[in-house]
């Protein structure tokens, strides 16, 4: 009997007329052939388990900015360097008036660069992604039993408001996606008046911009932090605190109140870039931060789907933007197609999420430049992001910015 070893298994010959066969009583070419079959199936049991072990060895883990953002270089993460020193240099030159652009690839920040004056420490008003906040929050409550669903009534929520019957209706997804029928209006309005208002038109039926409905949202979410808090939050400011801006490590510097003493929906958060990227890995990473699961689990799914249209390039999830169709992008594992959605406020506030590309694109920038008004700034940003930064990811063939 003889023996031959390969890797970590012993495989047992006898031999016949002087010649090395396998033990199995076949004859010629079906002896043979089983002898081969054999010798490929150990052979794939071996390569799998070195696979594996392999892959166990080399596995990087999760990187969590709670305390703060590791950093990378561009290559490391499967980016052209060349490619993020293009993007850094046209940022300035298409938007002038920004004031920051930082690149999150793979949980690593890649590339940071700051304008007119700014620093890493500078806290700015994120305007309208004071939204995407605010939406998050609501999540927040869902997973902590506050709130059993977005298809609430805002009038169960609030019962000591008196509300329009044309409200009564009115749900938190309606609001969510700007279909809460409210006008918008250029002076911020009481809660009390507004939910009197005559709707512009029926809730849940029309998209239509609000920058105040958003604020029945911190309304709602202020009365359940005092009443189901259990005493560990006190009002949304406290339970923001608690369950999503502490948690996560972000230190906000100011958050504006309406003239009802609640912070604002729709408006009003301070803070820095890098603050606000941390919002954007929490929706990248499906709700989880470290070992916690701080939104629903279908959370994230629901708030970045494309739930009602706005233009041809763009609709609306729960307060944040959807990108109407997927870019092409050439990646290592060839032509993809990249979803992406939006946090975006006023004149150039912008946290990008590309959950297929694991990449993060945040700007922020002078909120007093007239040039860069209104909705068409987020379509220039997401132009910019698919011809510098895209076009940065690397592929088996060579990259370059353009």
């Amino acid at each position: 009997m003889d023996t031959m070893t390969l890797g970590m298994k012993t495989v047992m010959f006898k031999k016949v007329d002087g010649n090395p066969q396998h033990g199995l009583t076949l004859s010629g070419h079906k002896r043979r052939l089983g002898y081969y079959v054999g010798m490929c199936i150990l052979l794939t049991f071996i390569w799998v388990d070195r696979g594996i072990a392999q892959t166990k060895k080399t596995q990087t883990p999760i990187p969590w900015p709670t305390s703060t953002w590791s950093e990378a270089s561009p290559e490391s993460v499967g980016m052209d360097g060349a490619g993020i020193k293009n993007a850094e240099q046209m940022y300035p030159q298409i938007f002038p008036s920004g004031y920051s652009l930082l690149i999150i690839k793979n949980g690593q920040l890649v590339s940071e660069s700051y304008f007119n004056g700014q620093t890493v420490d500078t806290n700015n008003h994120i305007f309208s992604v004071t939204k995407t906040f605010v939406a998050t929050l609501v999540g927040v409550a869902i997973k902590q039993g506050w709130i059993k669903s977005v298809d609430q009534r805002v009038a169960d929520l609030l019962p000591e408001y008196q509300i329009h019957p044309d409200l009564a209706d009115l749900t938190l997804k309606d609001v969510l996606t700007h279909r809460s029928g409210v006008a918008s209006r250029q002076e911020f309005m009481d809660i009390g008046i507004l939910l009197k208002a005559k709707p512009k038109v029926t809730p849940g039926t029309t998209f239509e911009y609000s920058n105040y409905a958003p604020s029945l949202l911190t309304a709602i979410l202020d009365r359940k932090a005092k009443q189901d808090g259990n005493g560990t939050v006190s009002d949304v400011s406290t339970m923001a605190e608690n369950y999503l801006f502490d948690p996560l490590g972000i230190d906000i510097s100011e958050w504006r109140k309406g003239p009802d003493g609640v912070p604002e929906g729709g408006n009003g958060l301070h803070m820095t870039a890098r603050d606000m990227a941390r919002l954007g890995y929490l929706l990248l990473r499906d709700g989880h931060w470290e070992d916690k699961q701080v939104l629903p689990e279908d959370w994230v799914q629901e708030a970045s789907k494309y739930q009602v249209g706005f233009d041809r390039q763009k609709g609306y999830g729960y307060l944040n933007w959807v990108r109407r169709l997927p870019d092409k992008v050439n990646t290592s594992q060839g032509e993809q197609d990249v979803q992406g959605y939006f946090a975006y406020g006023h004149r150039g506030q912008y946290i990008g999420v590309y959950p297929k590309l694991d990449l993060l694109v945040v700007t922020t920038a002078d909120a007093t430049d007239a040039t860069r008004d209104t909705f068409f700034v987020p379509d220039l940003l997401h132009d910019f992001v698919r011809r510098f930064i895209f076009s940065a990811i690397e592929t088996n063939g060579s990259t370059s910015g353009e």
